[in-house]
C-alpha cells in the first residue's frame, strides 16, 4: 500500500457576493499516493482551482472561505497550521505551478532573483549557493544558457520558457507533492509536449507525487494513474485511467470523452454537451447534471446522488448506479 501523500476530506469551500455565500466546492474527499499523479479534470468553472487553492491555503479571504473539511498532508491537517507554519510547507514541501507564467512570474525581477528567493526563503544556502542551485534548476528543466537567462527578465522569454522557468520554481525545493493547475493550456501543442515529457521525467527521477489539474483529457491519458471528474464543485466519478477512458460511467464522464475528436472515426460534426455548468449556489437539491443529462428521471429532480463504489477504486455520482445498489 502507497503512502498517503494528501488526503482532503469533505472539504467546502463557500464565496460571499454581497449578502449570499454560495457554495463553489462542495464537500468533496480524495486522496494522493506517494509517486502518483491524480489528474482532476472537469469544465472551467468546475472547482478545480478552487480546490487546488484550498490546499495550498491561497483562496482569497474575503469572499472566499474554507468552510468545512481537512486537509491533510501526511498526516498533518494544513488547515490547523498557523501562518508562519503553513508558510515553511508551502513552496518547500508543497509546490505550485499556475496556469499563466505571464502573471505569476514578477515583470520587475529577473528570473535569477525571482529563483533564488525561493531557495534562500526554504534552506540555508548562501547568496553564491542558491544561484548556483537557481542555474541548475534552469538546467534541469531543460532551458538552454542557463546562465544568460537568469539574468534576463519575464518578457525576454517566450511562453514555453516561462512556464519551464514556473517549474524550476516549483521544483527548487525539491517538493513531494506538486500541484500543476493546468501548466501547459497556453502553450503550442508542440512546447506542451516537451512540458508533459519534461514533467514525466521528473517525477520518475525525484518520485513526485503530481495533482494535475486539467480540462483536456488527452493530457491525463498521457500522464495520470488515476482520474478525478469533476462537476459544479463536485467529484462526479473517480477512477484509475484504464477504467475511466474504457469503462466510464458517469454521463457527463461519458459525454467528455465522446466530444474527443478520433483519428479512426470520420464524424461530420463533433459531440457536445448541450447547456452550460450551472452558476454556484443555482441547485440547491437533486443531481446538479441533470439539466444536461439525457438520461435524468424524477429522481434526479428530487434528491442528492451519493457517490457511491461500483468496482475497486471506481466511484460515481449518478441515480442509474445508486438505483442498482452500486453495481456498474
Amino acid at each position: 500500500m502507497q503512502d498517503i501523500m494528501l488526503e482532503v476530506t469533505d472539504l467546502t469551500v463557500n464565496f460571499r457576493n454581497d449578502e449570499t455565500e454560495y457554495t463553489v466546492v462542495n464537500s468533496i474527499s480524495f486522496q494522493v499516493k506517494k509517486g502518483e499523479t491524480l489528474g482532476l479534470v472537469g469544465e472551467s468553472g468546475c472547482g478545480k482551482s478552487v480546490t487546488s487553492l484550498s490546499i495550498m491555503r491561497l483562496v482569497p479571504t474575503p469572499p472566499g472561505r474554507i468552510a468545512s473539511g481537512e486537509i491533510r498532508y501526511k498526516g498533518t491537517n494544513l488547515l490547523a497550521l498557523k501562518e508562519k507554519e503553513m508558510n515553511a510547507v508551502r513552496g518547500n514541501e508543497i509546490s505550485m505551478i499556475f496556469q499563466e507564467p505571464m502573471t505569476s512570474l514578477t515583470p520587475v525581477f529577473t528570473i535569477g532573483r525571482q529563483l533564488d528567493e525561493v531557495i534562500l526563503l526554504h534552506t540555508d544556502l548562501s547568496k553564491k549557493a542558491a544561484k548556483a542551485k537557481s542555474i541548475e534548476m534552469l538546467k534541469l528543466v531543460g532551458i538552454p544558457r542557463a546562465e544568460e537567462i537568469y539574468s534576463s527578465y519575464p518578457h525576454e522569454l517566450s511562453g514555453g520558457m516561462r512556464q519551464r522557468v514556473m517549474i524550476a520554481i516549483g521544483l527548487a525545493c525539491e517538493p513531494q507533492l506538486l500541484i500543476a493547475d493546468e501548466p501547459t493550456t497556453a502553450l503550442d501543442v508542440t512546447i506542451q509536449a516537451q512540458i508533459l515529457d519534461l514533467m514525466r521525467e521528473l517525477k520518475e527521477k525525484t518520485d513526485t507525487s503530481i495533482l494535475f489539474i486539467t480540462h483536456d483529457l488527452g493530457v491525463v491519458a498521457e500522464m495520470c494513474d488515476r482520474v478525478i471528474v469533476m462537476y459544479a464543485g463536485e467529484i462526479v466519478e473517480e477512477a484509475d485511467v484504464d477504467t475511466l477512458f474504457h469503462n466510464p460511467k458517469h454521463p457527463y464522464t461519458c459525454g467528455l470523452l465522446e466530444s474527443i475528436p478520433s483519428l479512426h472515426e470520420k464524424k461530420h460534426r463533433l459531440f457536445s454537451i448541450g447547456g452550460q455548468v450551472p452558476a454556484a449556489g443555482s441547485i440547491r437539491i437533486g443531481c446538479r447534471f441533470r439539466d444536461r443529462c439525457s438520461a435524468a428521471f424524477e429522481r434526479c429532480e428530487l434528491e442528492d446522488p451519493e457517490l457511491v463504489p461500483l468496482s475497486s477504486g471506481h466511484f460515481c455520482r449518478c441515480w442509474l448506479y445508486a438505483e442498482q445498489g452500486g453495481q456498474s
